[in-house]
Protein backbone atom coordinates (compact mmCIF):
# COMPACT_ATOMS: atom_id res chain seq x y z
CA UNK A 1 0.00 0.00 0.00
CA UNK A 2 1.18 3.65 -0.86
CA UNK A 3 0.43 5.06 2.60
CA UNK A 4 1.48 8.81 0.88
CA UNK A 5 -1.44 8.09 -1.42
CA UNK A 6 -4.01 7.42 1.28
CA UNK A 7 -2.63 9.63 3.90
CA UNK A 8 -1.28 12.78 2.93
CA UNK A 9 -3.32 15.36 1.33
CA UNK A 10 -2.05 18.60 3.02
CA UNK A 11 -0.89 22.05 1.50
CA UNK A 12 2.72 22.20 0.70
CA UNK A 13 4.85 25.54 0.24
CA UNK A 14 7.96 25.20 -2.04
CA UNK A 15 10.95 27.97 -1.20
CA UNK A 16 12.69 28.42 -3.76
CA UNK A 17 15.25 31.13 -5.45
CA UNK A 18 14.39 33.31 -7.90
CA UNK A 19 17.64 35.68 -7.70
CA UNK A 20 18.97 34.02 -10.96
CA UNK A 21 16.36 33.28 -13.88
CA UNK A 22 13.65 35.26 -11.78
CA UNK A 23 11.79 31.62 -11.25
CA UNK A 24 12.37 28.47 -9.52
CA UNK A 25 14.82 26.00 -11.18
CA UNK A 26 13.04 23.53 -14.08
CA UNK A 27 13.80 20.77 -11.28
CA UNK A 28 12.25 22.13 -9.04
CA UNK A 29 9.21 22.94 -11.22
CA UNK A 30 8.79 19.50 -12.49
CA UNK A 31 8.81 18.18 -8.67
CA UNK A 32 5.83 20.39 -8.02
CA UNK A 33 3.96 19.10 -11.07
CA UNK A 34 4.59 15.12 -10.45
CA UNK A 35 3.23 16.12 -6.62
CA UNK A 36 0.48 17.97 -8.38
CA UNK A 37 -0.52 15.08 -10.60
CA UNK A 38 -1.10 12.92 -6.79
CA UNK A 39 -3.23 15.38 -5.81
CA UNK A 40 -0.78 17.70 -3.46
CA UNK A 41 -1.70 20.97 -3.08
CA UNK A 42 1.37 23.13 -4.08
CA UNK A 43 2.20 26.62 -3.66
CA UNK A 44 5.68 28.56 -4.10
CA UNK A 45 7.26 31.67 -2.02
CA UNK A 46 10.21 32.69 -4.47
CA UNK A 47 13.19 34.38 -2.98
CA UNK A 48 13.71 37.20 -5.38
CA UNK A 49 17.36 39.30 -4.43
CA UNK A 50 20.13 37.95 -3.30
CA UNK A 51 23.39 38.71 -1.28
CA UNK A 52 22.82 39.24 2.66
CA UNK A 53 20.42 41.80 2.08
CA UNK A 54 18.53 40.14 -0.29
CA UNK A 55 18.09 37.07 2.10
CA UNK A 56 17.46 39.34 5.63
CA UNK A 57 14.31 40.76 3.53
CA UNK A 58 13.63 36.94 2.49
CA UNK A 59 13.72 36.20 5.94
CA UNK A 60 10.90 39.03 6.90
CA UNK A 61 8.92 38.53 3.56
CA UNK A 62 8.47 34.88 4.17
CA UNK A 63 8.14 34.90 8.53
CA UNK A 64 4.74 37.28 7.28
CA UNK A 65 3.42 35.01 4.75
CA UNK A 66 3.64 31.98 6.97
CA UNK A 67 1.44 33.70 9.37
CA UNK A 68 -1.09 34.74 7.08
CA UNK A 69 -0.86 31.51 5.18
CA UNK A 70 -1.40 28.23 6.49
CA UNK A 71 0.76 24.67 5.02
CA UNK A 72 0.99 21.09 6.55
CA UNK A 73 5.16 21.12 4.68
CA UNK A 74 7.37 23.70 3.82
CA UNK A 75 9.83 22.55 1.07
CA UNK A 76 12.79 24.61 1.02
CA UNK A 77 15.19 23.63 -2.19
CA UNK A 78 18.97 24.77 -1.84
CA UNK A 79 21.06 25.29 1.29
CA UNK A 80 20.82 28.89 1.70
CA UNK A 81 16.50 28.99 1.08
CA UNK A 82 16.53 26.27 3.67
CA UNK A 83 18.36 28.33 6.24
CA UNK A 84 15.96 31.87 5.23
CA UNK A 85 12.72 29.42 5.90
CA UNK A 86 14.36 28.13 9.27
CA UNK A 87 15.23 31.74 10.18
CA UNK A 88 11.57 32.78 9.37
CA UNK A 89 10.20 29.85 11.49
CA UNK A 90 9.14 27.31 8.89
CA UNK A 91 7.85 24.21 11.21
CA UNK A 92 7.42 21.09 9.32
CA UNK A 93 10.43 21.12 7.44
CA UNK A 94 11.91 19.69 4.25
CA UNK A 95 14.98 20.59 2.55
CA UNK A 96 15.94 19.08 -0.69
CA UNK A 97 19.56 20.01 -0.99
CA UNK A 98 20.63 20.28 -4.46
CA UNK A 99 24.74 20.16 -5.18
CA UNK A 100 26.00 23.64 -4.97
CA UNK A 101 25.22 23.76 -1.39
CA UNK A 102 27.39 20.92 -0.91
CA UNK A 103 29.82 21.15 -3.42
CA UNK A 104 30.45 24.83 -3.30
CA UNK A 105 32.62 26.98 -1.53
CA UNK A 106 33.73 25.58 2.39
CA UNK A 107 32.02 27.88 4.12
CA UNK A 108 28.15 27.44 2.38
CA UNK A 109 29.23 23.69 3.39
CA UNK A 110 29.68 24.21 6.67
CA UNK A 111 26.48 26.30 7.52
CA UNK A 112 24.20 23.53 5.49
CA UNK A 113 26.17 20.89 7.72
CA UNK A 114 25.39 22.81 11.17
CA UNK A 115 21.69 23.17 10.15
CA UNK A 116 21.20 19.64 8.82
CA UNK A 117 22.71 18.34 11.83
CA UNK A 118 20.43 20.90 14.46
CA UNK A 119 17.30 22.23 12.88
CA UNK A 120 16.15 20.37 9.86
CA UNK A 121 13.83 17.60 10.81
CA UNK A 122 14.35 16.29 7.24
CA UNK A 123 17.04 16.85 4.69
CA UNK A 124 17.08 14.74 1.38
CA UNK A 125 20.15 14.84 -0.96
CA UNK A 126 20.03 14.08 -4.82
CA UNK A 127 22.59 11.49 -4.50
CA UNK A 128 24.81 9.04 -2.15
CA UNK A 129 28.32 11.03 -3.15
CA UNK A 130 26.53 13.97 -1.83
CA UNK A 131 25.36 12.53 1.54
CA UNK A 132 28.69 11.25 2.03
CA UNK A 133 30.61 14.51 1.14
CA UNK A 134 27.95 16.37 3.75
CA UNK A 135 28.62 14.36 6.19
CA UNK A 136 25.66 14.18 8.72
CA UNK A 137 23.45 11.22 9.76
CA UNK A 138 19.94 10.27 8.84
CA UNK A 139 19.73 12.23 5.63
CA UNK A 140 17.59 10.55 2.83
CA UNK A 141 18.44 10.15 -1.08
CA UNK A 142 15.83 10.54 -3.31
CA UNK A 143 16.92 11.89 -6.62
CA UNK A 144 14.98 14.20 -9.16
CA UNK A 145 12.29 12.51 -11.03
CA UNK A 146 11.72 12.13 -14.97
CA UNK A 147 8.30 12.66 -16.65
CA UNK A 148 8.42 9.54 -18.27
CA UNK A 149 5.27 10.16 -20.34
CA UNK A 150 7.60 13.31 -21.92
CA UNK A 151 10.59 12.20 -21.82
CA UNK A 152 10.33 9.13 -24.17
CA UNK A 153 12.43 7.96 -27.25
CA UNK A 154 11.85 9.31 -30.58
CA UNK A 155 12.43 8.83 -34.31
CA UNK A 156 16.19 10.44 -34.62
CA UNK A 157 15.44 11.49 -38.17
CA UNK A 158 12.20 13.20 -36.68
CA UNK A 159 14.22 14.86 -34.09
CA UNK A 160 17.01 15.98 -36.12
CA UNK A 161 13.75 17.29 -39.04
CA UNK A 162 12.20 19.58 -36.07
CA UNK A 163 15.24 20.87 -34.12
CA UNK A 164 16.55 21.99 -37.65
CA UNK A 165 20.08 19.93 -37.27
CA UNK A 166 22.71 19.90 -40.22
CA UNK A 167 23.62 16.24 -41.53
CA UNK A 168 26.25 16.08 -39.24
CA UNK A 169 26.30 13.92 -36.07
CA UNK A 170 25.03 16.23 -32.89
CA UNK A 171 26.99 15.80 -29.47
CA UNK A 172 24.40 17.38 -27.51
CA UNK A 173 25.98 19.52 -24.42
CA UNK A 174 22.98 20.37 -22.55
CA UNK A 175 24.35 23.06 -19.88
CA UNK A 176 25.05 26.74 -19.72
CA UNK A 177 28.74 27.27 -20.73
CA UNK A 178 29.02 30.39 -19.01
CA UNK A 179 28.64 28.25 -15.10
CA UNK A 180 32.52 27.17 -14.94
CA UNK A 181 31.31 24.05 -12.90
CA UNK A 182 29.68 22.85 -16.25
CA UNK A 183 33.41 22.87 -18.16
CA UNK A 184 32.29 23.54 -21.28
CA UNK A 185 36.25 23.99 -21.63
CA UNK A 186 36.53 19.97 -21.26
CA UNK A 187 33.98 19.53 -23.56
CA UNK A 188 35.64 22.25 -26.32
CA UNK A 189 38.80 20.39 -26.04
CA UNK A 190 37.68 16.69 -26.52
CA UNK A 191 35.65 18.38 -30.11
CA UNK A 192 39.31 19.21 -31.25
CA UNK A 193 40.05 15.31 -31.35
CA UNK A 194 37.41 14.76 -33.38
CA UNK A 195 37.99 17.20 -36.20
CA UNK A 196 37.61 14.13 -38.58
CA UNK A 197 34.55 12.30 -37.47
CA UNK A 198 32.38 15.20 -38.77
CA UNK A 199 30.66 15.69 -35.02
CA UNK A 200 29.09 18.82 -34.04
CA UNK A 201 28.81 20.24 -30.44
CA UNK A 202 25.24 21.48 -30.17
CA UNK A 203 25.33 23.59 -26.86
CA UNK A 204 21.83 24.41 -25.73
CA UNK A 205 20.55 25.76 -22.25
CA UNK A 206 17.45 27.25 -21.04
CA UNK A 207 14.96 25.51 -23.24
CA UNK A 208 11.48 25.03 -22.03
CA UNK A 209 10.93 21.29 -21.28
CA UNK A 210 8.49 20.35 -23.88
CA UNK A 211 11.51 21.02 -26.12
CA UNK A 212 14.29 19.05 -24.62
CA UNK A 213 13.19 15.21 -25.66
CA UNK A 214 13.71 16.49 -29.09
CA UNK A 215 16.97 17.90 -28.56
CA UNK A 216 18.25 14.60 -26.88
CA UNK A 217 16.77 12.44 -29.66
CA UNK A 218 18.23 14.34 -32.62
CA UNK A 219 21.40 13.61 -30.97
CA UNK A 220 24.02 10.43 -31.37
CA UNK A 221 25.00 11.06 -27.53
CA UNK A 222 24.90 13.63 -24.88
CA UNK A 223 28.27 14.72 -23.30
CA UNK A 224 28.26 16.37 -19.88
CA UNK A 225 31.71 17.28 -18.79
CA UNK A 226 30.51 19.26 -14.96
CA UNK A 227 33.33 18.92 -12.03
CA UNK A 228 30.53 17.92 -9.73
CA UNK A 229 27.09 17.63 -9.95
CA UNK A 230 24.32 16.14 -7.40
CA UNK A 231 22.35 14.18 -9.29
CA UNK A 232 22.77 16.12 -13.43
CA UNK A 233 18.54 15.71 -14.38
CA UNK A 234 19.96 15.97 -18.37
CA UNK A 235 21.45 12.01 -17.81
CA UNK A 236 18.30 10.66 -16.49
CA UNK A 237 16.21 12.55 -19.12
CA UNK A 238 18.46 11.14 -21.95
CA UNK A 239 18.77 7.96 -20.50
CA UNK A 240 14.95 7.60 -20.60
CA UNK A 241 14.99 8.91 -24.05
CA UNK A 242 17.22 5.61 -24.60
CA UNK A 243 20.02 8.58 -25.98
CA UNK A 244 24.03 7.02 -25.21
CA UNK A 245 25.46 9.53 -22.24
CA UNK A 246 29.65 10.17 -21.86
CA UNK A 247 29.72 11.63 -18.75
CA UNK A 248 32.23 12.58 -15.94
CA UNK A 249 31.93 10.54 -12.74
CA UNK A 250 30.09 13.23 -10.72
CA UNK A 251 27.11 12.44 -8.43
CA UNK A 252 25.35 9.44 -8.97
CA UNK A 253 26.02 8.99 -12.80
CA UNK A 254 28.11 5.74 -12.17
CA UNK A 255 24.79 4.18 -10.54
CA UNK A 256 22.79 4.86 -13.80
CA UNK A 257 25.71 4.62 -17.18
CA UNK A 258 27.24 1.70 -15.88
CA UNK A 259 24.00 -0.38 -15.97
CA UNK A 260 23.58 0.48 -19.14
CA UNK A 261 25.32 -0.60 -22.30
CA UNK A 262 26.60 1.68 -24.66
CA UNK A 263 26.85 4.76 -21.95
CA UNK A 264 30.46 6.03 -20.98
CA UNK A 265 31.77 7.10 -17.61
CA UNK A 266 35.34 9.05 -18.05
CA UNK A 267 37.76 10.85 -15.95
CA UNK A 268 38.19 14.75 -17.15
CA UNK A 269 40.52 14.59 -19.66
CA UNK A 270 40.50 15.84 -23.46
CA UNK A 271 41.59 12.80 -24.92
CA UNK A 272 39.20 9.97 -22.94
CA UNK A 273 36.54 12.06 -23.26
CA UNK A 274 37.04 12.27 -27.43
CA UNK A 275 37.90 8.27 -27.21
CA UNK A 276 34.10 7.41 -25.56
CA UNK A 277 32.45 9.46 -27.78
CA UNK A 278 34.19 8.01 -30.70
CA UNK A 279 33.41 5.05 -29.27
CA UNK A 280 29.53 5.94 -28.84
CA UNK A 281 29.00 7.40 -32.34
CA UNK A 282 30.66 5.01 -33.94
CA UNK A 283 28.40 2.01 -32.04
CA UNK A 284 25.07 3.71 -33.80
CA UNK A 285 22.36 2.45 -31.17
CA UNK A 286 20.20 3.73 -29.00
CA UNK A 287 20.64 2.03 -25.40
CA UNK A 288 18.29 0.45 -22.73
CA UNK A 289 18.12 3.81 -20.68
CA UNK A 290 14.62 3.81 -20.20
CA UNK A 291 14.59 0.31 -18.23
CA UNK A 292 17.43 1.12 -15.98
CA UNK A 293 15.97 4.47 -14.99
CA UNK A 294 12.32 3.10 -14.34
CA UNK A 295 12.34 3.71 -10.70
CA UNK A 296 12.80 7.40 -11.22
CA UNK A 297 9.33 7.72 -12.81
CA UNK A 298 8.28 11.34 -11.11
CA UNK A 299 5.56 9.31 -10.07
CA UNK A 300 7.05 6.98 -8.13
CA UNK A 301 9.87 9.77 -6.71
CA UNK A 302 6.60 12.27 -6.08
CA UNK A 303 4.68 9.02 -3.98
CA UNK A 304 8.53 8.91 -1.64
CA UNK A 305 8.71 13.00 -1.08
CA UNK A 306 4.80 12.57 0.18
CA UNK A 307 5.56 9.54 2.68
CA UNK A 308 8.36 12.31 4.15
CA UNK A 309 6.02 14.96 4.04
CA UNK A 310 3.68 12.80 5.85
CA UNK A 311 6.08 11.82 8.47
CA UNK A 312 7.52 15.56 9.28
CA UNK A 313 3.96 17.15 9.61
CA UNK A 314 3.19 14.18 11.81
CA UNK A 315 6.16 14.62 13.89
CA UNK A 316 4.80 18.52 14.25
CA UNK A 317 1.50 17.51 15.31
CA UNK A 318 3.32 14.81 17.83
CA UNK A 319 5.56 18.08 19.43
CA UNK A 320 2.68 20.37 19.47
CA UNK A 321 0.60 18.04 21.03
CA UNK A 322 2.92 17.84 24.49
Amino acid sequence: MDIATNLFSGRVLFVCSAVQKGRCTEAVAEQSRGLKKRGVKVSFFQLEQGGFTGYLKGIYRLRKFLKQNHFEVIHAHYGLTAVVASLAGARSLVVSLMGSDVFGPRWLLWLVRFFSAFFWPCVIVKSQQMGDHLGVRSVKVIPNGVDLTLFREISGAEARIKMGCSCRKVVLWPANPEREVKNVKLALDAMKLLAAEQVELKIIYDVPTSQMPWFYNSAEVVLVTSRWEGSPNVVKEALACNVPVVSTPVGDVKDWLQQTEGCEVVPPRPDKVAEALKKVIRRGKRVNGREVIGELDIDRISARLMNEYLAVSLSTLGRRGR
